[in-house]
């Protein structure tokens, strides 16, 4: 298997894991993994598009059913008015807190489900392997 076929299949399965292990019957994929990346001090929309890696008219789609549904609000930054920002309302903290443990969950599943002898070696393999994917993601932009 090529190198671009194994990590096609990587962001499959685990997306697909991701699904079945942290679903939850009112939330798509991408707005379980926006409500776990948006921060207790509130974050800007451009910095959300680009951690997600979509444009700015999906994310204020995304954000838009976030607030309809009362978990979250965005406003404008007050050092800044151009800037939007979005931040997490109690009821989203509430189920931003249910996807964390889900999360959390499912990796220490994942993991023990790695020989303990091998543990160590497949975190640092993964640390170094994000590594690469932010410095390649930071030079593609």
């Amino acid at each position: 298997m090529e190198f671009g076929e194994l990590l096609k299949a990587f962001l499959l399965d685990l997306q697909s894991l991701f699904r079945f292990q942290v679903s939850n019957p009112d939330l798509t994929l991408p707005q379980i993994l926006l409500l776990s990346t948006i921060s207790d001090e509130g974050t800007d929309m451009s910095s959300l598009s680009k951690q997600m890696g979509v444009d700015n008219s999906t994310m204020t789609r995304l954000i838009d059913v976030l607030i309809r549904n009362g978990w979250a609000t965005k406003y404008k930054d007050k050092t800044d008015g151009r800037v939007v920002m979005v931040e997490i309302t109690k009821e989203g903290e509430v189920l931003q807190g249910e996807i964390d443990k889900k999360i959390d969950q499912f990796g220490n599943e994942i993991y023990n489900s790695i020989s303990p002898e091998d543990r160590e070696e497949v975190m640092e393999i993964l640390t170094s392997f994000h590594w690469v994917l932010s410095k390649n993601l930071l030079r593609s932009k």
